[in-house]
């Protein structure tokens, strides 16, 4: 890889993902899904994305198709506690294609942000990546 990720930017308005690098300038983009069921957890709170501000990069998976990737595609990067995430589609969507590269539509989800298959593995393997080679990267969720 030429460029190691240093910062995952979502920009909810613009409904993009963008890696950012060592200067923090974007090398790579994403279209991203922000709709999300109306309606509560099982603690209560109500569906909704995660709110603006910085994140530490906890949880990233790439291991496609084990249990977690299957569900929700072909890479899962968590964001928070509640466990909103970025993820592709999954077996959990009940449409057929859910697990192609290139899903049909950015289905709706429980407060994740939705991406393409294809690309959200290509984002959770930058991130390990990343993480193999002492980079402390940060999810940074902004609205404009």
């Amino acid at each position: 890889m030429e460029q190691i990720l240093h910062e995952i930017q979502i920009n909810k308005t613009k409904k993009r993902v963008y890696a950012l690098d060592e200067n923090y300038e974007v090398y790579a983009n994403f279209v991203i899904g922000t709709d999300y069921y109306d309606g509560y957890n099982d603690n209560g709170e109500p569906y909704s994305n995660v709110d603006d501000g910085v994140y530490p990069l906890n949880h990233v998976d790439v291991d496609y198709p084990n249990a977690l990737t299957a569900a929700y595609g072909w890479g899962y990067i968590n964001i928070d506690e509640r466990g909103r995430a970025l993820h592709g589609g999954g077996s959990n969507l009940g449409y057929v294609g859910a697990l192609e590269p290139i899903q049909s539509e950015l289905c709706a989800t429980l407060g994740c942000f939705r991406m393409r298959n294809v690309d959200a593995f290509w984002l959770a393997h930058h991130a390990n990546y990343a993480r193999d080679n002492g980079v402390d990267v940060v999810i940074h969720v902004v609205s404009e």
